[in-house]
């Protein structure tokens, strides 16, 4: 893919709101700074990407009036980072802001279309921002033929989750293709400066206290490590060899978690989750193995509608030495519950209460090296055995090349993918060389299917 060419000029788009001054950060975005400023200067391959299509009619002009007025509206999209005098980190709203809209211009063959918004989403994702001196938000607008076609969003991910990402999506279509005016809008109720303040108030410090304690209990039970050093040793962090992600598509995955979810009473989540913890305990040898989770902490109705950020990191453990699987699921769920109900607390207290555990228990530090996310919608349906067999010589597992520098040494995310399961592992190859990490997705794809297999009520 070439490299896009330069913006034809820049187009600045005037923003800013009533409320001015600094807050602490919220929770979340202290949550993913820490992990940003962990990654510089690999931090762009935290940056969220959008692109839109545009419906025909629309002008620069309107493009550039509904982005303005939808920065206007949500603070987290103008909101800059610097730190204080004591080094921590702020979140920072100034009167007015200026907003640079990128234009640019092809005018190719309709089928390079695509390709060219392509490189130019891939340019600006590429790009790191210096989240002290700009706005967490980039944007460009591809014209073909003097019509403007596609708009190209990048937004941080310390003021963004994917959460926020889709309603920010979702209301910049309903305003781009007419259905909505940004005069029609209702007020937003709860924003960052205003969920900073909640944080500090008695509900919220209550709900931290609860968060550490949870974190405490599972910190003092778990394994002390989780990986076996290697015996070879490992390859520098930054080293193009030591990280690498597999992809596995498996539409018997997909239906066998649907199936056994609706015979377990339980979510398909839940069952691929139980599933990892039942191979990292064999992989690990480990009778049980720490767990951290994504809570998208949406449930809050606070923080439901926020085009911002509200995710939170918690954890669970669950034993599987000696269970069959649907005691691990059922246990599973018990834990997952347990956890998402825990997931906000103050990172930095977060943080001492770690260091304090793993010195009490006479190691550097607590292993926590593997997570799981699931960002697909629920799945809910469901098949016989032998449906669920046929589909497994369909399988497909492929590596997508190396991947910079983690914390983690797996980390398993799912996500749909026009209608298909599909199954990511971010893998330290130190500790889980390619072959090994194969094995371990295969394994989880075994687990499930097998457990069809074996459920009283298959067929019926």
């Amino acid at each position: 893919m070439s490299a896009p060419a330069a913006p034809v000029r820049l187009r600045p788009i005037r923003v800013g709101g009533e409320r001015t001054g600094t807050a602490p950060l919220t929770w979340a975005q202290r949550v993913q700074w820490n992990d940003t400023e962990w990654m510089k200067p690999l931090d762009h391959h935290f940056n969220h990407l959008k692109v839109l299509d545009l419906p025909d009619g629309c002008e620069e002009s309107s493009v550039a009036l509904v982005l303005g007025a939808v920065v206007n509206r949500h603070e987290s999209l103008r909101t800059r980072y610097p730190l204080d005098r004591d080094g921590a980190p702020v979140q920072l709203l100034a009167a007015t802001e200026s907003l640079p809209l990128e234009i640019h211009r092809t005018s190719g063959p309709a089928a390079e279309v695509d390709r060219e918004a392509a490189g130019l989403a891939a340019e600006l994702r590429g790009r790191r921002f210096d989240l002290a001196a700009e706005l967490p938000v980039r944007a460009a607008l591809l014209e073909h033929l003097g019509r403007p076609i596609r708009l190209v969003l990048v937004v941080s991910h310390v003021t963004l989750d994917y959460a926020g990402l889709v309603l920010l999506s979702e209301e910049l279509e309903a305003l781009l293709s007419g259905r909505a005016t940004p005069d029609g809008q209702p007020p937003v109720r709860h924003q960052h400066f205003d969920q900073a303040r909640a944080e500090t108030e008695p509900p919220g410090l209550q709900r931290s206290a609860a968060a550490l304690d949870h974190w405490e209990e599972v910190l003092r039970a778990a394994p002390a490590t989780i990986f076996d050093p290697p015996a070879g040793g490992l390859l520098p962090l930054d080293h193009p060899d030591r990280f690498g992600q597999v992809t596995m598509v498996s539409p018997a995955l997909a239906l066998a978690t649907g199936t056994l979810a609706a015979r377990l009473g339980t979510s398909s989540t839940t069952v691929l989750m139980a599933a990892l913890n039942t191979v990292l305990g064999t992989v690990t040898g480990r009778d049980e193995v720490p767990l951290r989770l994504i809570a998208s902490n949406r449930g809050f109705p606070a923080l439901r509608d926020l085009v911002g950020i509200a995710l939170g990191s918690c954890v669970t453990l669950v034993r599987t030495s000696g269970r069959s699987f649907p005691e691990v699921v059922r246990d599973t769920a018990h834990a997952a519950m347990r956890a998402y109900r825990r997931a906000q607390c103050d990172p930095v207290a977060l943080a001492a209460r770690k260091a304090q555990v793993s010195a009490e228990r006479g190691v550097p530090e607590i292993e926590l090296s593997c997570g799981f996310n699931d960002l697909r919608p629920p799945r809910t349906g469901t098949g016989t055995a032998e449906q669920v067999l046929a589909l497994l010589p369909r399988t497909e597992i492929a590596w997508d090349g190396p991947k910079p520098r983690q914390e983690a040494r797996l980390w398993y995310w799912a996500q749909d993918q026009d209608g298909a399961d599909v199954h990511h592992a971010l893998v330290d190859l130190g500790h889980l060389p390619r072959e090994r990490t194969e094995e371990l997705l295969r394994a989880v794809e075994r687990v499930v299917v097998d457990a069809v297999l074996e459920s009283p009520a298959a067929d019926r």
